[in-house]
């Protein structure tokens, strides 16, 4: 007899064996990058893949260098609160370029440090960075200057460039534009332009869509000892740090018989679903059925503010912090979201975000009262589940300073005794029962 445990095995190894069939389409930027993948797409379920930030746009590239080639990019630093470089293999990414890592060329300033001057001009903003087909190093002393490891899996080496939060009025590439490709074959010969892209791109150029099947999905809702209409949902809120997809999937597992197997389920930190090598998450499963509202209580880490075009960058304990709501893994799509910059806080950085429809929302859910709104949305899942859905938090760039990032969860359960007041609170109730912090008379 097979046990739950193993079936929830089978099921991930199904999902794993299928994933990626499906593709997700995406607008062609130039002949280099595809996307964007942004807030404007949104209404695109080809697109809105991949568990996005409204905060943040994409941009992804899918190519093969020929032996004994490079590839040089040369971009600009946008006016944004911050940019990265990403290589991914299986949607898990493999190497990591920050913004603070990517050296100006002679006689530039790197604005993204802290104390730096954001508001310079074009010539001073320019940047080169190299990109190579190798495994990157075990040890950063090792590690080449300016440099991205994109190692290729089966021919194919994916980049992910993204933008956070521009300055306002700056649009999703905040002033920077895209980084432009320059190839360098083995003979020293140089490829720009069209050359380049006709050079290098892979035939095919869209991106896996990296989400569960149905059938795998309904083996997982109907987990044996699950609550078929709330799973993976409970009341009160349960968060659990990210680590990787198939450990994440194993959330169906939570309060039944065959919880107990997820020990031996592998937790390493490895990401998914072309996840930041800079950010680290916590993912809360919530459901209507408890509640017509979930009100969510936490205090913020301080984090540089970057939206009004400051002149500086500041330091924070985060550089980004984030809530989104989003759907099931069968889309992986994203219904809302707030940046840091979004929400009201108090005099103790103590926020209140409320979930929940626009029927639904209380008068008093309103940012003069102290209080953020996050739309829940009205996603029925392929099951016909209604009232379903995935919190997701994010933290970018911790301070290694910081005893409250999500970044020092290494161990499931213990989200809650290392982030402490870090990490929300969740508690459902009527819409009526709501009480503003922040209006004692009418809204």
């Amino acid at each position: 007899m097979i046990g739950a445990g193993l079936l929830l095995l089978a099921a991930l190894g199904m999902f794993g064996a299928v994933a990626g069939a499906a593709r997700a389409s995406a607008p062609q930027a130039n002949c280099f990058w595809i996307g964007p993948f942004d807030r404007d797409q949104l209404d695109n379920p080809d697109v809105n893949v991949a568990y996005p930030d409204f905060g943040a746009g994409y941009w992804a590239a899918r190519f093969n260098l020929p032996a004994g080639a490079r590839m040089v990019l040369e971009g600009r630093y946008p006016h944004a609160r911050y940019v990265s470089l990403n290589a991914y293999r299986g949607g898990n990414p493999t190497d990591t370029l920050p913004d603070v890592e990517i050296e100006p060329r002679r006689g530039g300033t790197n604005p993204f440090r802290a104390g730096a001057r954001r508001d310079l001009g074009r010539k001073l903003r320019q940047w080169k960075v190299r990109v190579l087909d190798r495994p990157a190093p075990q040890r950063s002393s090792r590690r080449r200057a300016n440099t991205l490891y994109a190692e290729s899996s089966g021919g194919v080496q994916e980049l992910m460039y993204r933008v956070y939060v521009p300055d306002r009025g700056r649009g999703s590439k905040a002033g920077g534009g895209l980084p432009k490709p320059t190839v360098v074959l083995a003979d020293g010969t140089r490829l720009s332009r069209r050359q380049a892209c006709d050079a290098v791109n892979d035939p095919d150029r869209t991106l896996p869509s990296l989400t569960v099947p149905v059938p795998v999905y309904e083996g997982l809702v109907n987990t044996p000892g699950a609550d078929f209409e709330t799973a993976p949902a409970f009341s009160p809120l349960r968060w659990e740090a990210f680590f990787n997809f198939r450990y994440a999937l194993s959330v169906y597992q939570v309060g039944t018989p065959s919880e107990p197997e997820r020990e031996d389920l592998d937790h390493s930190q490895v990401g998914g679903q072309y996840s930041n090598g800079d950010a680290r998450y916590v993912v809360g499963p919530i459901n209507r059925a408890y509640g017509e509202i979930l009100v969510l209580r936490g205090k913020m880490p301080t984090f540089p503010h970057t939206r009004g075009g400051e002149s500086r960058m500041s330091e924070g304990d985060v550089r980004y912090w984030s809530l989104c709501q989003n759907e099931s893994p069968v889309t992986t799509s994203v219904v809302s979201c707030l940046y840091d910059e979004q929400v009201p806080l108090d005099r103790g950085r103590r926020f209140t975000v409320v979930v929940g429809t626009a029927a639904d929302r209380p008068p008093k859910a309103r940012r003069r009262c102290g209080v953020a709104w996050l739309r829940w949305g009205h996603y029925v899942d392929p099951l016909g589940r209604r009232g379903g859905g995935t919190l997701l938090m994010r933290n970018i760039r911790a301070d290694p300073a910081f005893a409250g990032a999500i970044q020092n969860v290494d161990e499931p359960g213990a989200e809650r005794a290392l982030m402490g007041r870090y990490l929300p609170r969740g508690e459902y109730m009527a819409s009526s029962d709501f009480a503003a912090p922040g209006c004692a008379g009418p809204a």
